[in-house]
């Protein structure tokens, strides 16, 4: 009956104090441990973080970020504004181009399947600026055009009047016009 000898209180401490659980055998332990692995890693850390080398020389630009350097304002002229060069000017091609002003016309409304391209019964190849230029017609003997000579040519005849080209509307005289122009200026392919 040894029981009876603890008052209630007293008996709960002496159970309470003497009974561990088995799961927590060995933890008294475990927070020495923790901490011990923590103070490890954090060595470890602060070890690697650091610089690659403690040297007292003195490295250039090191020492500028810590200490920037004071450097006495120097007061210059602002400096001349550069002049603009001249503006480049472009070739100014006066007159008429074969290339820019005849050669579409010719395309548009002369040289299409059918009319004045290679193989055409006339022998008048007007897709080609020499086929153009050399051709001379077989009845007459006449030359498609004569340089210097824009109105008295058998092209200018043909399109003004002439009936060329046939089963459209006639070229209209501003690019007869340009015709003219280009055989009196010299017919060239530019």
């Amino acid at each position: 009956m040894l029981m009876n000898t603890f008052s209630e209180k007293e008996y709960f401490i002496v159970i309470v104090s003497s009974y561990t659980r088995p799961s927590d055998r060995g933890k008294r332990g475990s927070p020495l441990l923790i901490f011990a692995i923590s103070i490890f890693c954090a060595a470890i850390f602060i070890a690697s973080c650091g610089d690659e080398g403690d040297t007292i020389e003195d490295t250039p630009g090191m020492t500028d970020v810590l200490q920037p350097t004071t450097t006495t304002p120097t007061t210059t002229d602002p400096p001349e504004p550069v002049p603009d060069p001249p503006p480049v000017e472009e070739p100014v091609v006066e007159g008429v181009s074969f290339k820019d002003d005849i050669q579409p016309i010719l395309a548009e409304r002369c040289a299409v399947p059918g009319c004045h391209v290679a193989g055409h019964f006339t022998g008048l190849d007007l897709s080609q600026y020499d086929t153009f230029k050399n051709f001379e017609n077989a009845a007459n003997g006449r030359p498609a055009f004569v340089v210097d000579d824009g109105k008295g040519s058998l092209v200018v005849e043909r399109i003004d009047g002439g009936g060329m080209p046939p089963g459209g509307p006639p070229l209209d005289a501003d690019q007869i016009q340009l015709f003219i122009d280009w055989i009196d200026e010299g017919a060239e392919n530019n």
